[in-house]
């Protein structure tokens, strides 16, 4: 796999492209449908994205992302994507149509097979659908392909109500719809110490204001680290017991750990299965006890 960050830095084969087009945030299951596909020919797939979310380069509201670019990347290779074009939205947002079509789907990307989802929008102020992507790729003779929702049980998938899920604390869900477990990664930084004091060292993972987070409290995880993973009881909180802090931080106590100095070193949180919700302890004497209480059932959760 390859991943480009720009247009200008690609260059298609003569023999063409199969194309997927989308955002992609989460690459969950209904993304991954599209992206195979696309790959689901002899062509090299490319999946043709945004670095960053149309919505906040205008400066306007936007969700929470479920998945960085680096993830994000990782997942469309899994799914069977050549080539990651990151493309610059200000370059695109607006082209009409037409011109999208000409100048990048042909003239760029040499695309013999363009996939996308049903709610696809493209061109100038969204002016395009999948019906006029349709119409103007057959004048090129190119293979048009739109994927129908998909659906777990009697829900359809989508990040939003990924999202949704995620943030009332249904784990369990947003990992179904997802394909793989949610996770929360970053370089691990020190804390106030005092889970060393009682007995339960962690490591703590800063969580961005941009990514979705999860309701507040207690989950079974798995942190990768090292190349190594371990069983993890995570906490997502602002230690209401120990000195409230001012957001949110991912602080894991690896069950299954034998010890060793991680500090600084880059680290992936999965996050299995919900426990409790996060509260206040009336001692550090009741906080410790519930911890092990956490850590028996992670433990069976997990084996």
């Amino acid at each position: 796999m390859a991943i480009y960050h720009g247009l200008s830095e690609y260059t298609a084969p003569k023999k063409g492209t199969s194309v997927a087009l989308g955002f992609f945030d989460g690459v969950h299951l209904g993304h991954r449908t599209v992206i195979g596909a696309a790959a689901d020919t002899q062509l090299p797939c490319v999946v043709l994205t945004f670095g960053e979310n149309p919505l906040r380069v205008l400066g306007k509201d936007h969700p929470p992302t479920l998945t960085d670019n680096p993830r994000k990347a990782q997942l469309m290779t899994a799914a069977g994507a050549d080539d990651v074009i990151f493309a610059d939205f200000m370059q695109l947002k607006d082209m009409i149509p037409e011109v999208f079509v000409g100048e990048i789907l042909v003239g760029k990307l040499k695309a013999k097979r363009v996939v996308c989802g049903f709610n696809y929008r493209f061109g100038s102020r969204g002016s395009g659908n999948t019906e006029k992507l349709t119409r103007l790729c057959a004048d090129f003779g190119i293979e048009v392909i739109v994927c129908e929702p998909v659906s777990v049980g009697s829900e359809q998938v989508s990040s939003s109500r990924i999202r949704e899920l995620i943030a009332s604390g249904d784990i369990g869900s947003a990992n179904t719809m997802l394909g793989y477990r949610y996770s929360i990664s970053g370089d691990i930084g020190g804390g106030n110490r005092i889970g060393s004091a009682l007995g339960f060292p962690t490591v703590n993972i800063p969580i961005s204001d941009d990514i979705a987070i999860p309701r507040k409290g207690v989950y079974a995880s798995i942190l990768t680290v090292g190349g190594e993973s371990y069983t993890g009881a995570t906490n997502i909180g602002v230690h209401p017991t120990v000195g409230e802090t001012d957001s949110p931080i991912c602080e894991t106590f690896l069950i299954d750990f034998p010890g060793g100095d991680l500090y600084g070193s880059r680290a992936v949180c999965e996050l299995c299965e919900f426990i409790r919700g996060e509260k206040k302890f009336s001692s550090l004497d009741e906080l410790t006890e519930q911890i092990k209480l956490d850590c028996e059932r992670i433990k069976r959760i997990l084996k």
